[in-house]
């Protein structure tokens, strides 16, 4: 029978971490262990010179550990690498390069039509010029990127179109006109590099480098195909803006005025992600090869996991229940194809430019396609007429955030994870909504037992205690509230979704608008001209109506009425405040009937049960004051 060794266990200390309670360990443990083997531990000993060197080792080693260990912590890293590589894997992209933002008029003239007397701008000679209009400035030569479409044939609250006359013939009739839109421009200057895909790469990347980098315009491959950025690769669906037509949406199409695009969701197979590191830009693509895009797949059991090229049925691999196709689960990868990449550099502090030095077209794409085909040489002349401007300096600009700012960043972005979680991001998320899909000018959220189930609104719903109503509503061009049309809702619907929590459930509704009139009486001060009083007065109460300063359900303060015609100039004593309802409909004021007086309690005018808000429509007539004598 075989001997077995028993060996005995030896107490082992694992606190040392320095240079110094390391030696002291390995001392301690060779007199313990080895007290006949070695006992000379003066400091010339060659033992006491092999254990400093294991305690030198063992130092530098826990060094690495622990620094290695504090590079993996956002708070505590240092290397710029690091910090970078945990925002991206907590949502966040760090910025390279901040560009400067300006707001840009862009003009364009407008032939006159009609006859004398009724002399109008020919809103047949709108032009549309799509987003990639570029200007430069003349200080610094900087290029400035306009990303959103100019269409002069829209005129609304939140993309006015400014009309005024440009000429004038013998008989000072118009024969021109100046139109002028203001949209936001960036300093940005687009570059191109062709991408070589040959064989087919799971996950295929590559890195773009090159200095004051701000991101990625588009990619299109060598057959014509659009590829779209996505935060996150298992994401499969876009935000597709579509012109509201009678082919789009037949109902919605006579909102057209109002709401000029439909907001679609749009799933996209072939989509690629972008992240910083610290050189530039890395874009990856997806994983699969699918001959069928994945927008025209159902989910049937034959294409529940489709074969991969492999051929293997992974019949265990996880399902995304919204992309069920596990080829595109991550998007398509690109093969045999040439991917044309356009991106974005420019920013930084030189990209800060005084007022009116962006005033030279470089670039831009429209044409006259829907002009009259008989005024061939006007249609020139007006598309040659195109000129910009800034008229206040372009600001923002700077250089790549800094490694504080990167991490208090990330961790806002990791607490948010881009949803909408209070009452508060929901309504920053609605009024957050692009205007050309229509104007959210007020937004108000109630738990849905608030809700009145009787009302004879399209999209009522049995009240749901897990659901919120949000009431809205939207301005007409003169910045009055009004009822927002269904085209706007579906919007709405269509953008919030992307934000919703899975448990969310949000019924978009109509709030009430209230039309009211004020009436006042003063004392004016001595000396003072009374008509001068009561217009002071009236203006200070414009002000305080303005629509803008307003809310729904947002009550009326006797008392901050009182304070600031106190306020006014030449006022000595206010004598009554009285607030009326208007609601006149042949008057043009909303149909609402409320009662004032049962409404105010304490000096205060309260909103009714179901949302609404208070409005002086038409300040000018609805304001009112009175001189009261003693």
């Amino acid at each position: 029978m075989a001997n077995i060794s028993k060996t005995t266990s030896k107490d082992i200390k694992y606190l040392g971490r320095d240079f110094d309670s390391l030696k002291k360990g390995l001392v301690e443990f060779t007199k313990t262990y080895y007290p006949d083997t070695y006992n000379d531990f003066n400091e010339a000993s060659p033992g006491m010179m092999f254990i400093e060197l294991a305690s030198y080792i063992g130092d530098v080693l826990n060094y690495y550990v622990d620094s290695q260990f504090k590079e993996t912590l956002l708070l505590h890293a240092t290397e710029r690498r690091n910090i970078i590589s945990i925002a991206s894997a907590m949502g966040y992209k760090p910025k390279i390069s901040v560009p400067s933002q300006v707001d840009m008029d862009v003009y364009q003239l407008f032939p006159a039509s009609g006859s004398q007397g009724n002399i109008v701008h020919d809103l047949r000679y709108a032009l549309k010029i799509p987003a990639g209009m570029r200007g430069r400035s003349s200080a610094g030569n900087i290029e400035f990127l306009v990303q959103e479409d100019v269409d002069f044939s829209v005129d609304n609250v939140y993309s006015p179109t400014e009309i005024s006359i440009y000429t004038v013939d013998n008989n000072n009739a118009p024969n021109y006109y100046l139109a002028k839109k203001t949209v936001k421009a960036l300093s940005a200057q687009p570059k191109t590099v062709d991408i070589v895909v040959s064989s087919t790469q799971k996950f295929f990347k590559f890195q773009i480098e090159d200095t004051n980098l701000i991101g990625i315009d588009n990619v299109v491959d060598a057959d014509g195909n659009i590829w779209y950025e996505v935060p996150y690769l298992a994401q499969d669906t876009i935000f597709e803006k579509v012109q509201n037509t009678s082919f789009n949406d037949p109902d919605a199409v006579v909102y057209s005025e109002e709401t000029p695009y439909l907001l679609k969701l749009k799933r996209v197979p072939r989509r690629f992600i972008s992240r910083v590191t610290e050189t530039g830009l890395e874009v990856q693509f997806g994983a699969g090869v699918s001959s069928s895009p994945d927008e025209e797949l159902l989910a049937t059991p034959e294409n529940i996991g489709l074969k991969l090229p492999t051929g293997k049925d992974d019949i265990d691999v996880s399902i995304d229940p919204q992309s069920p196709i596990f080829t595109a689960a991550y998007g398509i990868a690109p093969s045999n194809t040439t991917l044309t990449v356009t991106y974005l550099v420019g920013g930084g502090i030189n990209s800060n430019v005084p007022s009116n030095t962006i005033t030279e077209v470089v670039a831009v794409n429209a044409n006259t396609d829907n002009f009259p085909l008989a005024t061939g040489a006007l249609n020139a002349n007006i598309l040659n007429s195109i000129a910009i401007n800034n008229p206040i300096a372009a600001v923002g600009g700077r250089s790549q955030e800094t490694l504080d700012e990167i991490r208090q960043n990330t961790l806002a972005q990791f607490t948010s994870q881009n949803r909408a979680v209070t009452r508060e991001d929901y309504i920053v998320r609605a009024y957050a909504m692009p205007n050309v899909y229509g104007s959210v000018a007020k937004v108000f959220i109630t738990p849905d037992e608030q809700s009145n189930i009787g009302s004879s609104e399209v999209n009522d719903t049995v009240a749901n205690p897990l659901a919120m109503n949000m009431y809205v509503l939207g301005y007409t061009n003169y910045k009055q509230c009004i009822i927002a049309n269904r085209a706007i809702k579906e919007n709405l619907k269509t953008y919030l979704s992307q934000y919703r929590m899975l448990t969310d459930s949000i019924n978009i509704r109509d709030a009430y608008i209230i039309n009211i009139g004020v009436d006042f009486d003063v004392i004016p001060l001595p000396n003072f001209n009374a008509n001068e009083v009561i217009l002071n007065c009236i203006t200070i109460l414009r002000g305080f109506f303005e629509i803008d300063k307003w809310q729904i359900n947002q009550p009326i303060v006797f008392g901050d009425i009182y304070n600031l015609l106190l306020r006014a100039k030449g006022v000595q004593t206010v004598t009554g405040v009285r607030i009326k309802n208007l609601n006149d409909e042949l008057l043009d004021y909303s149909n609402v009937v409320y009662n004032i007086d049962a409404a105010t309690r304490n000096g205060i005018i309260y909103p009714s049960l179901d949302p609404a808000i208070f409005e002086v429509k038409f300040p000018d007539n609805d304001i009112k004051g009175r001189i009261s004598t003693f």
